[in-house]
């Protein structure tokens, strides 16, 4: 992934180079976690009875255990590790929230240990990583350091498999996550279950909404909690939610300094008080007043998109 500076209409080549180590690498993401990925730093190389020194640990923007796995340069055996890592989540569930009340606080909220979430960052992964990675739902990274001190990061894309269809068709497919951690409180619904019970132009709407989501780049991770359906690159930028009642969607979107493009008005700010950080911006998607012409899904996508380029 060059890199390259303009002066004078005329393209400069900037070098990369290298960490000194690999501990380099790995405290400069871990001092910068909340800008990089939205995730609150716990701890490092915390050890473990029988699964090895953990070599980050952290909990995102919707309470879920992460891990962090890193590497300076191609290795195998990262993501192995990680899934250790990810095992002792499982099996000490307390242990990890005794950690994170005692490093975040006792205002954090019920942790979701259905959705946790392995991040590595390397600078390139074979297709056997990029394989275990689909079996795992692990997220993927790369990195390229440069002389002028600019870090780049971008997601590693996800082989495609070849799934069966109904009948005798089939078609390529990426495979989504899917919950591994038996859960002690809430356990995350999927899409349909979400949507049951809502009205078929509300359940219309959201598709229509999803796709276009998912279209605008293939870095966008679609996941789940027990009341709402999240969009991610590597920060979550609009958290959805199906509003049956009301015959709605609710969005929370990301504005970082709460800029927003809203020349319908059709957001909101949230309050402070509600501890979303980042996330700012709410808005409500009602099929009825679309269908009404008070406004079009292109004018909610417009907001979205400004939602999503905060987090490039």
């Amino acid at each position: 992934m060059p890199l390259f500076t303009i002066k004078d209409r005329k393209a400069t080549k900037i070098q990369q180079k290298e960490f000194r180590d690999e501990l380099e690498l790995h405290k400069l993401i871990d001092q910068n976690l909340t800008e990089l990925f939205g995730v609150r730093y716990i701890k490092d190389e915390h050890i473990t009875d029988k699964h090895g020194r953990i070599e980050t640990l952290g909990l995102d923007e919707s309470n879920r255990p992460v891990v962090i796995e890193y590497k300076r340069v191609k290795e195998k055996g990262q993501l192995s590790q990680a899934n250790r890592y990810l095992t002792w989540i499982k099996q000490n569930p307390d242990s990890f929230e005794l950690l994170v009340r005692k490093n975040l606080g006792d205002g954090v909220g019920s942790i979701d240990f259905s959705n946790p979430r392995i991040i590595c960052m390397a600078q390139e992964y074979s297709i056997d990583d990029k394989c275990l990675a689909l079996t795992l739902g692990a997220e993927l990274w790369k990195y390229r350091y440069y002389s002028n001190a600019s870090l780049v990061i971008t997601r590693e894309e996800e082989p495609e498999q070849l799934i069966k269809g109904k009948g005798s068709k089939y078609s390529l497919e990426k495979v989504g996550r899917e919950p591994k951690i038996p859960v002690k409180r809430r356990e995350a619904k999927t899409v349909e279950q979400i949507l049951s019970g809502a009205s078929d132009d509300l359940k219309k709407l959201y598709y229509d909404y999803d796709s276009r989501i998912m279209d605008i780049s293939a870095e966008i991770q679609k996941y789940t909690t027990a009341v709402e359906i999240n969009y991610k690159t590597s920060v979550n930028f609009v958290y959805t939610q199906i509003q049956n009642s009301k015959n709605r969607m609710k969005l929370l979107l990301r504005a970082p300094g709460d800029r927003v493009n809203d020349p319908k008005g059709l957001t909101k700010k949230i309050p402070k008080t509600h501890g979303y950080g980042k996330i700012t911006r709410i808005l409500f998607v009602d099929p009825i007043e679309i269908s009404e012409n008070k406004y079009t899904l292109d004018d909610v996508m417009e907001i979205v998109w400004q939602a999503y380029n905060a987090t490039q």
